[in-house]
């Protein structure tokens, strides 16, 4: 099974048997993985829209796209695979971390908008630009997975001028897409530091506790 560019679960196996949470050794061929699939699946396919350059309406698809994206970098970073439970003849599909159930600060089942919630209180730079995570869901990734809009004052834009990638004006949450996706970017090379050689990622979660959840992951993605 293909599950990173050319790479297979036969491969990731094989070095899986050599990660060492507590040893920087393999971990850069580890992340080589993660690289190539959101690459091949999110990276290129994005950028190819960015550069069409037609602006009419193509941003919609970018952002729906960068939600889509958002979802991966952070359940990558805590371990959080989805999966299903049978219970009394009924499938029920939930979050788990090391095959326990994934629970809110409200004790509640993780739903996806607690993982919109995690990352933009908690993944620089989104941190520092107050995102409420809860609207975001509901108004940006909601909207356009279901109704191909953004609601509630929610708008996508394109403007090279502005330096942030987001901006609350005039009763507007403004999304400026090609400087999102650079922050997105960003946040990759935050994680790939901190996998890699170890570097400090947030001062909530360690280093060994990030290359466990990297690797639970991985070996769940290559058992589907």
């Amino acid at each position: 099974m293909i599950v990173a560019g050319t790479l297979t679960d036969k491969d990731w196996k094989e070095l899986a048997c050599t990660l060492k949470p507590e040893e920087n050794e393999n971990w850069g061929n580890a992340f080589h993985f993660f690289e190539e699939r959101i690459r091949t699946r999110y990276l290129e396919p994005i950028q190819s829209i960015l550069d069409m350059e037609k602006y009419e309406g193509e941003g919609f698809a970018v952002v729906n796209l960068q939600c889509s994206l958002i979802e991966t970098i952070e359940s990558f970073i805590n371990g959080w695979v989805y999966s299903n439970e049978t219970k009394n003849g009924l499938i029920k599909y939930k979050w788990h971390h090391k095959k326990n159930v994934v629970r809110n600060s409200q004790n509640n089942y993780l739903n996806n908008v607690d993982i919109f919630i995690s990352f933009f209180s908690k993944r620089r730079p989104f941190k520092e630009k107050l995102i409420c995570g809860k609207d975001f869901f509901k108004d940006v990734r909601c909207g356009l997975l279901h109704e191909t809009q953004t609601k509630n004052g929610w708008v996508i834009r394109k403007d090279f001028s502005k330096i942030s990638s987001y901006a609350c004006e005039n009763g507007e949450k403004i999304i400026y897409r090609d400087q999102f996706q650079k922050d997105l970017k960003k946040v990759i090379s935050y994680h790939k530091k901190a996998i890699i050689e170890g570097a400090e990622f947030d001062k909530k979660i360690s280093t060994k506790d990030l290359r466990e959840n990297f690797k639970a992951k991985f070996n769940h993605l290559c058992t589907q």
